[in-house]
């Protein structure tokens, strides 16, 4: 038998495909500030392996050598203003959850073992995908949810799985953790929590070659292949 214990989410994405709704929202950001920014879609796409929406425009300002007329105060209500834009087209019912992740937390409830949700963005953006989602994922199945505000620093460090670890309960290996971006990938993994990569559609393109198993639809991914894998894993450990 499986030692598994608990299921972690490692991000958003994993629940709901919102990269080009974000992109969206901090374009419409840009425009009612007046900036000549606009991201497209492979723009956003590397600005991805940045994780969190205001080191990704600080490092879009220093792509553009420190763009002067944009401060760090400017970034952080840019940064505002986009969550805010967000949570307005999240409510206007654009969102759905992944194929096959509602019927996961479901088999891992059925089965008695917990889910968790780990993520660097902020608790904001969590309550505005709970409140989209609504009545189809119900958020409250979670045993616990780790956002930006609760750990000192973001992925890819190991702050976020090692917080998550603690609420659980749980060591790194009685867990397996399901991401969708490579530096999320990395926390987990430097965390020692195996991981099976399931990129999103911005994120499909890039390096997973860290993960123990890749998966491009959740949907395809049951309990029994994670229980698997998991036992695999503490049997080469």
């Amino acid at each position: 038998m499986s030692n598994l214990k608990a299921v972690i989410l490692g991000a958003i994405g994993v629940v709901a495909e919102t990269s080009d709704l974000q992109r969206q929202a901090f374009n419409a950001a840009f425009s009612e500030a007046g900036l000549g920014w606009s991201w497209d879609q492979e723009t956003y796409r590397a600005l991805l392996s940045i994780n969190g929406g205001q080191a990704r425009l600080r490092s879009y300002r220093a792509s553009l050598h420190n763009d002067t007329a944009v401060s760090d105060a400017m970034i952080a209500s840019l940064h505002l203003r986009k969550t805010e834009l967000y949570a307005e087209r999240i409510a206007g019912g654009s969102l759905s959850p992944r194929a096959g992740v509602v019927e996961l937390i479901a088999a891992c409830q059925q089965a008695g073992i917990p889910t968790a949700l780990c993520t660097s963005t902020s608790r904001d953006n969590v309550d505005a995908i709970a409140t989209g989602l609504g009545a189809t994922l119900n958020f409250d199945a979670f045993a616990t949810i780790v956002t930006i505000d609760r750990i000192a620093h973001a992925k890819p460090a190991p702050d976020a799985y090692f917080h998550c670890l603690k609420m659980l309960g749980l060591t790194a290996h009685e867990v397996i953790a399901i991401e969708d971006t490579p530096v999320s990938m990395a926390s987990a993994i430097s965390a020692g929590i195996s991981v099976i990569a399931t990129p999103g559609a911005m994120t499909k393109d890039q390096d997973f070659s860290g993960a123990a198993l890749v998966v491009q639809d959740l949907a395809l991914l049951t309990l029994a292949d994670i229980e698997t894998l998991h036992k695999g894993r503490q049997s080469s450990d």
